[in-house]
């Protein structure tokens, strides 16, 4: 029988991290992007006086919903688990669900979506978000593909006041993909993942794929791939007018310090945090393997570093209106 006294911790451990913390106040908030709706959460510090900073935190790649969950049965909880840290700040959020998601009420074309329908999505959310009277500025943080969206979104300047850039690629896709691969697959796989892969952008269906990498060549994705594929992020950063924070994990084995350096290299005026103990989740490792890091993916319990939260909230409060 488990004492009462420790029955307590452990429901606590459990919903410390997947609930909102009582600095929050959360409430659903719809984004109009075109002929789209898109379903997000709001999060408000309860204690707010007068108008606060809004970031809108733009998913990463593959089904990943508002909170940083994936269905792919990665569930670190870390978007969420932000937004309520930002909210302790005294910082507004709103994450949504990306188009095709079950959050999307609206129809549209995934044959024909490129890197610029989801920017586009995530200009419109800050653009919404300009227009609520309780907020003074408007940022847009983007993780891991989403760091790409918010860039692309930032260039066309107002409402965007700043732009974040959480484990965010400096290179393009096709040089951190295969390096990714390569830690996982045999050199044999990786020719025939090159040859697929060429193949498959050229338009072609992919000759000898390897049943693990099929995933990669779904013909409805090949236009997002195509444009994601020729994406130049350090181009990207270079264009964008705006104050950028650049933030990277040490022990991020998705993308690396590498990357990081890259993007602060082609804007040398963005300030740059790389936090070591930090993964890809933003969570606490000392493991350099992806397996050894994956309890912190799949445990929503697990804390993001405060080390995170707290620099991009002091970078935001710094911000000039």
């Amino acid at each position: 029988m488990i004492a009462p006294s420790l029955l307590l911790i452990a429901l606590s451990l459990q919903t410390a991290d997947t609930t909102a913390l009582p600095a929050a106040v959360e409430s659903p908030y719809a984004i109009r992007s075109g002929a789209l709706e898109l379903g997000g959460t709001l999060t408000v510090p309860r204690d707010a006086t007068g108008r606060v900073p809004v970031v809108v935190i733009i998913a990463g790649s593959g089904p990943t919903d508002r909170n940083g969950n994936s269905l792919m049965g990665i569930r670190p909880n870390s978007y969420a688990q932000l937004a309520w840290r930002l909210a302790e700040h005294g910082i507004a959020s709103l994450r949504y669900d990306k188009r095709g998601m079950p959050g999307t009420k609206g129809t549209f074309d995934m044959t024909k979506m490129t890197l610029d329908d989801f920017a586009a999505d995530a200009r419109a959310a800050a653009e919404s978000l300009a227009h609520d009277a309780r907020f003074s500025r408007v940022i847009l943080l983007g993780h891991s593909e989403g760091s790409s969206l918010a860039l692309i979104a930032a260039r066309a300047g107002q409402p965007v006041t700043a732009v974040i850039s959480v484990s965010g690629l400096g290179r393009p896709l096709s040089v951190v993909m295969r390096e990714q691969l390569a830690r996982q697959f045999d050199s044999v796989t990786l020719i025939r993942y090159d040859t697929a892969m060429a193949e498959y952008l050229r338009g072609e269906q992919p000759k000898d794929v390897p049943p693990q990498l099929a995933p990669l060549f779904v013909p409805i994705n090949l236009s997002f791939m195509k444009s994601l594929s020729s994406f130049d992020p350090p181009a990207a950063i270079r264009a964008v007018r705006q104050p950028v924070l650049i933030v990277q994990g040490g022990r991020d084995v998705q993308v690396t310090v590498a990357d990081a350096e890259r993007l602060h290299a082609a804007k040398p005026d963005a300030q740059l945090l790389i936090v070591p103990l930090a993964n890809h989740v933003l969570k606490q490792t000392t493991d350099t393997t992806l397996r050894g890091q994956m309890p912190t993916y799949q445990n929503p319990a697990v804390p993001i570093m405060p080390e995170v939260a707290n620099a991009i909230a002091d970078w935001i409060l710094r911000l000039r209106s």
